[in-house]
């Protein structure tokens, strides 16, 4: 039976020593004769009866290997699952993994399941339909840390009122959801990659420190950092996205010609089309409906207000005079109960 161990100190196969890059006539000693498939971008290396592939580039040596749960149909896979044993840290991979997955690291935007990280060592683990069906060993280079983005005096407040919000999500999502997806707030190369944008879109102020206390990745199913306004949630838009989604609303404006009646409070919300280019989205419906800061208000309306844009009723609604009043009423939300909107993220139902 094949034995893995990785811990503190070493990586080893079958008692072999093992470093990344793994030269081939290495894990030849480890695990015996291999087949060998010759691809257009890699060489791939396959131990049918023990469940394990290898993976280069030059045919030297493997960058990383993979050890198969479940038997694929590629003419590379292995003809037998991997049955053997791996021992993390001195404990069974599995178990470890059941009792430490808040202990995972997100390898790449999207990542879902995450990998255990030791000794310079990552241990992937890829899932279908919520199993793991394979892991992907590979190096495993820290990312530096980016820098704190100082909060300026005047939004002090979002920094308490980002630690409430978590606290209060905390109690009904677990950090190991899928779709939990909070993240460091953005660096100062992240607000000068956005100022070369700031001829079309000026994030103001508020948001962008707003998220400086906290991002969130992208997730192309739903966010657990969301809003509820009446029945429908908004899920936070990552602060590199935010000139994206300002674009896909531009694309909707219509010519004076073709414009219909126009149903809003013109005396606080400003606007002779479909949304006023100054209204700047950092929640999304995922329909096409928005939350927007307001930076363009009327003659009676308020710098910083928050405008409900809806996508086939055209309505634009203010549901909040700040971002600060917003934030404390999606908080105010979670405290009184009103949390269905993570009945899809805790498993409760299925999406529509």
């Amino acid at each position: 039976m094949t034995k893995i161990s990785l811990s503190k100190t070493d990586f080893t196969i079958n008692d072999v020593d093992i470093q990344f890059p793994i030269d081939i006539d290495n894990l030849k000693k480890a695990l015996g004769e291999y087949r060998y498939i010759k691809k257009k971008y890699n060489h791939i290396y396959t131990w049918d009866n023990l469940g394990i592939i290898a993976f280069s580039k030059e045919g030297i040596q493997a960058e990383n290997i993979m050890l198969e749960l479940k038997c694929n149909e590629y003419d590379y896979c292995s003809k037998n699952p991997f049955n053997g044993e791996f021992l993390f840290d001195g404990q069974e991979l599995f178990k470890f993994y059941e009792s430490n997955k808040n202990q995972s690291v997100k390898l790449f935007k999207g990542d879902k399941t995450g990998a255990l990280i030791l000794n310079g060592i990552s241990v992937w683990f890829d899932k279908e339909d919520g199993k793991i069906t394979a892991l992907d060993i590979s190096s495993y280079q820290e990312k530096e840390k980016k820098a704190k983005t100082p909060i300026d005096p005047e939004f002090k407040q979002f920094e308490s009122l980002w630690q409430e919000w978590i606290t209060e999500i905390n109690k009904i999502v677990a950090t190991d959801n899928d779709y939990y997806n909070l993240t460091d707030g953005i660096s100062p190369e992240e607000l000068e990659q956005h100022s070369a944008l700031e001829n079309e879109i000026t994030i103001p102020p508020a948001l962008q420190n707003f998220y400086k206390v906290q991002n969130v990745e992208y997730d192309a199913v739903t966010s657990a950092f969301q809003f509820l306004i009446g029945d429908w949630t908004y899920d936070l838009i990552p602060f590199e996205d935010i000139a994206e989604e300002w674009n896909s609303i531009q694309d909707l404006q219509f010519d004076e010609d073709d414009l219909p009646e126009l149903e809003i409070d013109l005396e606080k919300i400003k606007t002779d089309n479909y949304a006023n280019p100054k209204w700047i989205p950092f929640a999304t419906g995922r329909n096409g409906d928005y939350l927007l800061y307001n930076t363009d208000p009327a003659e009676k309306g308020k710098f910083g207000q928050i405008i409900e844009l809806q996508n086939e009723s055209w309505e634009r609604n203010i549901v909040a005079e700040s971002l600060e009043e917003f934030l404390k009423n999606e908080i105010n939300n979670l405290k009184t109960g009103k949390n269905q909107h993570f009945d899809f993220i805790i498993g409760k139902e299925e999406i529509n």
